[in-house]
């Protein structure tokens, strides 16, 4: 049974949450909720693009401001394609160095950093990069191609290396 003295709380703390003197409590707290809330998001942006965490979305934007660069990558891979299937070694060299090219080119839009493809290369792994060991090993072949003049590649070689590269573009969805 509710007693008179009980409804006399009720009733006070009700008069209470009424009160001009709760009111300025509740805007106090208000204002320190926004004023945190605003310094949280305020650090998440800064930590989120000092992690290089959104280099996926700077990518998925700068495709859409160049429309055409599926198309020209597309052309371009039919280009390398066509140098495998001509077979004459300097055709074989030439594809694996116009394949690494166009990852290189990738992978600089990704915001990744580096003076060359290797650098680039260092900065993923393969949680990140599946075909990472495969395009790494074609890269290094890239590298005995353009520094040893000399070197005789084989079409089976060429065409191991380009399937990586290939591999490499399609899981970064650029193929």
């Amino acid at each position: 049974m509710i007693s008179p003295f009980d409804i006399l709380k009720y009733t006070q703390l009700a008069d209470y949450f009424k009160s001009p003197e709760f009111r300025n409590i509740l805007l106090w707290a208000k204002l320190i909720s926004y004023s945190i809330s605003t310094l949280l998001i305020f650090s998440m942006i800064i930590l989120l693009t000092r992690s290089r965490a959104t280099w996926w979305v700077a990518e998925r934007l700068d495709s859409f401001r160049k429309p055409n660069l599926p198309e020209r990558m597309q052309k371009d891979w039919e280009k390398i394609n066509d140098r495998i299937e001509k077979g004459d070694e300097a055709s074989l060299k030439l594809a694996i160095i116009e394949a690494d090219n166009m990852l290189e080119d990738v992978l600089k839009r990704m915001g990744l950093e580096g003076k060359d493809m290797g650098e680039r290369l260092g900065q993923l792994n393969t949680e990140q990069f599946k075909s990472y060991n495969d395009v790494l090993e074609a890269h290094r072949l890239r590298n005995l191609i353009v520094h040893q003049k000399d070197i005789i590649i084989t079409k089976e070689q060429a065409e191991k290396a380009v399937k990586a590269y290939e591999e490499g573009l399609r899981e970064l969805e650029v193929l």
